[in-house]
């Protein structure tokens, strides 16, 4: 179900109907917050329910085994079961497209059918990240196990979180499911509001808007149709379009989230304004980010063992974390080329003319660290956008090699397109830096909890909701960017 489809706007009503409705029943609030979530999460396939209920399941079993005994072996298990599970369902049609490739078995037809008929499980990815973080920290002592099953099952599939993030551990969500801290209403209505009416405004009219206008030429990239065509520009479209689609979708869920009365990590933190491939990680997807560094990158030893071992803990740590974002090669490029930007800047970062330019370099060194870093993001994102390598290969090309005569042609020429962004970018600039308010939970400080400012606000933020449903593209809703991994 999608959080801006016509379905869920029935269904939202009934779910925080029934979440307040059992004020004081912990036991019944979290049964059917299971069973709506389910209804949610199985909405147009029945068969996703049983599957992440056996990883509810198995994952409960592991974190009491482990509470009682923290052994290896247990641990071990456990993580097996959610990334074979995981590797079953996502990578088996790059398995048999790759052998067929290599070896000529299965036949192609086989492996074109098996690949065009494959339904990947929305949300995979992100509960079998939360189940293995949760375990982690079951086993070093950084989180007790949950006992009850219910609750366990309420962490993992409640639905505002469960498709695409963000990641949450067992402190951020599964500690405020406790009996007796369950909470009773939610204290952040109009911070929720605001933060559901900037994500569905970023999500229908910046990130579906930019995809109507971008979506053809990365569909015919490497093709004779889009030969000669500068393919910059797009990149940069996609760089915001898959911003203002995952940053909209985490806004629309941490909103949620608020109105049950949970509240849950940011996910983005401006991150093209990051001045280096480090500060990018630190900005982009921050939960993914904090999982692989505590997850993968630390255990493989991080920056403890000297620079030989850095860089290859870095490398291996962002190409499986390229891999886990799709069954694709290009994918795994895309995640190797983040691991190699951040060795040069590992090495970078400890030269001489670095630390000159950190201490003298001044503004000018500033805006050019983040144009290079943007650059940089977006030169990976040709691979993240386009599945088919040769393809992708011809885009990164048209960086460099092109028409004069084509620079803007397509959507890329569009008027609308850009003034769009640049009136989103204006107004975020004016009330970061005019009314110094920089995000929904400064909007909510910014007035009381009654009178005309709380009023102005509320009429601020259906505004916008309004403005979202007005400016969308017409017909369905596509779906959100990060539902398919």
């Amino acid at each position: 179900m999608n959080f801006l489809s016509s379905q869920f706007l029935l269904f939202l009503p009934v779910a925080l109907l029934l979440w307040y409705a059992t004020r004081g029943r912990e036991e019944l609030r979290i049964l059917l917050m299971i069973a709506a979530s389910l209804v949610f999460y199985a909405d147009h396939y029945w068969w996703f329910a049983p599957i992440i209920l056996a990883y509810c399941l198995v994952d409960w079993a592991v974190g009491i085994a482990l509470q009682a005994k923290p052994r290896r072996a247990v641990l071990a298990a456990g993580i097996a079961f959610n990334l074979g599970v995981l590797c079953l369902w996502k990578y088996t049609p790059l398995v048999v497209a790759t052998l067929t490739e290599l070896a000529g078995f299965p036949p192609r037809a086989v492996a074109r059918s098996l690949a065009a008929d494959w339904i990947l499980p929305l949300g995979v990815s992100f509960y079998s990240f939360s189940g293995i973080a949760y375990m982690v920290d079951v086993y070093r002592g950084q989180a007790k196990a949950e006992r009850s099953l219910a609750r366990y099952t309420l962490f993992t599939v409640f639905f505002p979180h469960l498709v695409a993030g963000p990641i949450l551990r067992a402190s951020e969500f599964l500690a405020h499911l406790a009996p007796g801290r369950l909470p009773m209403r939610s204290a952040h209505v109009l911070e929720g509001a605001a933060l559901i009416a900037r994500g569905s405004f970023r999500k229908a009219v910046l990130g579906d808007g930019i995809a109507v206008a971008i979506d053809p030429y990365f569909a015919n990239a490497g093709d004779p149709t889009t030969a000669g065509v500068w393919a910059l520009p797009y990149l940069y479209l996609y760089a915001l379009q898959i911003y203002f689609d995952f940053a909209g979708y985490t806004d629309i869920a941490r909103g949620l989230g608020l109105w049950f009365g949970f509240r849950w990590p940011e996910n983005f933190d401006r991150p093209y304004l990051a001045r280096s491939i480090q500060e990018f990680w630190r900005r982009w997807h921050m939960t993914l980010s904090r999982f692989l560094r505590d997850y993968l990158y630390i255990p493989l030893g991080g920056s403890r063992h000297g620079p030989t071992r850095q860089v290859l803990a870095l490398m291996l740590t962002m190409t499986l974390g390229g891999l886990w974002h799709g069954a694709s090669w290009s994918f795994m490029l895309w995640g190797a080329l983040h691991g190699l930007y951040l060795v040069v800047h590992l090495g970078w970062s400890r030269s001489t003319p670095a630390r000159w330019l950190a201490v003298h370099g001044g503004l000018a060194w500033r805006i050019a660290a983040i144009a290079i870093t943007f650059h940089a993001v977006c030169l990976a994102w040709a691979f993240f956008r386009i599945s088919d390598f040769s393809a992708a290969l011809a885009c990164v090309r048209a960086i460099f090699v092109f028409d004069p005569a084509l620079v803007l042609v397509g959507g890329s020429a569009d008027p609308s397109v850009w003034l769009l962004v640049a009136a989103y970018g204006a107004a975020a600039l004016l009330l970061r830096h005019g009314f110094m308010i920089s995000s929904p939970e400064k909007v909510a400080a910014f007035a009381p909890a009654i009178g005309f400012r709380s009023g102005l606000l509320w009429g601020g933020s259906l505004g916008l909701g309004l403005l979202a449903w007005l400016l969308a593209p017409s017909g369905d809703v596509p779906p959100f960017i990060y539902f398919q991994f």
